[in-house]
């Protein structure tokens, strides 16, 4: 079965691709054992992976992706950089092209200044009119687009999000860690509604990871059933697994392990969809 990994964060030591966080540090235990391109190459070859998605790490370079991208063009066909990119900046337009003819192949926005503990209220961050010339952008690229949704701006978010995605119906939306719904409580599932709501528009993905599997193991769930309701709404060709390596903790081996787990309710045709198939497709990786 080929897999993919669609969420792997990379961080060089390499003084070429110098750090620049946005909250003015960067912790030790990323300076001190970096994910780089090769390290997670190797990793992807030690547990049977094709490839991966090397995901913009916004909180060590800010929106300098030239790490992501040029990894992904040393390594074509395995590696595929998306970027990150600050929507209601003057200059966004400009921004999606200049990644894009670097290479990216999607783009990823997230409010900025927001964190897990709260931010500015209001969807101008994705939605603004600001915000859809970089839909447009991408939408005449052909990049996809992805959305980092908190708990705590969840359902206005996903409330937004249908007008978008009807103005730019041709562009795929992936949304991370299955849009901050709590999967990790008993169902029905606390944002559920919300994200459900768009489960008719065929172009919104979701993308569950470690970090879900890992709050819904230690809620004392088991992660299986949630990708078997993911399935059950979106079908296997709108769900997608990544790691979250270096931003969630943990041994990439239990996060592959625990992926593989997750689909085991999954018919084989399923299965694979999940763990690659989506991926491979979107973000143009090759398998074998």
């Amino acid at each position: 079965m080929t897999m993919i990994d669609a969420h792997a964060h990379l961080v060089t030591d390499d003084p070429a691709y110098p750090f620049n966080p946005p909250g003015g540090t960067v912790s030790e235990a990323v300076r001190n054992d970096p994910m780089t391109a090769e390290r997670l190459l190797a990793a992807l070859r030690e547990h049977g992976l094709s490839g991966a998605v090397a995901v913009q790490r916004a909180h060590v370079y800010g929106y300098d992706n030239s790490y992501v991208v040029d990894s992904a063009s040393r390594h074509p066909g395995r590696l595929a950089a998306m970027c990150v990119l600050d929507a209601q900046a003057p200059d966004a337009a400009e921004s999606v092209r200049h990644w894009a003819e670097r290479g990216a192949v999607a783009v990823r926005l997230t409010s900025p200044g927001g964190n897990q503990h709260g931010g500015t209220p209001g969807t101008d961050w994705f939605a603004g009119a600001e915000a859809r010339q970089v839909w447009r952008q991408a939408s005449e690229l052909g990049l996809s687009m992805c959305l980092h949704i908190y708990r705590w701006n969840r359902d206005e978010s996903l409330r937004a999000l249908a007008a978008v995605t009807r103005e730019f119906p041709g562009t795929p939306v992936v949304l991370d860690h299955i849009a901050s719904v709590e999967t990790d409580r008993a169902a029905p599932y606390p944002g559920a509604d919300g994200l459900l709501a768009l489960a008719d528009l065929p172009q919104v993905l979701v993308k569950v990871t470690t970090l879900n599997f890992a709050r819904i193991i230690a809620a004392g769930a088991k992660p299986s059933v949630v990708v078997e309701w993911l399935v059950s709404r979106f079908g296997a060709e709108r769900v997608l697994w990544g790691s979250d390596v270096t931003q969630t903790p943990g041994a990439y081996a239990d996060m592959v392990r625990i992926a593989r787990e997750s689909v085991s309710g999954l018919s084989d045709r399923d299965a694979a969809q999940v763990l690659g198939g989506t991926a491979a497709a979107l973000y143009r990786i090759t398998t074998p």
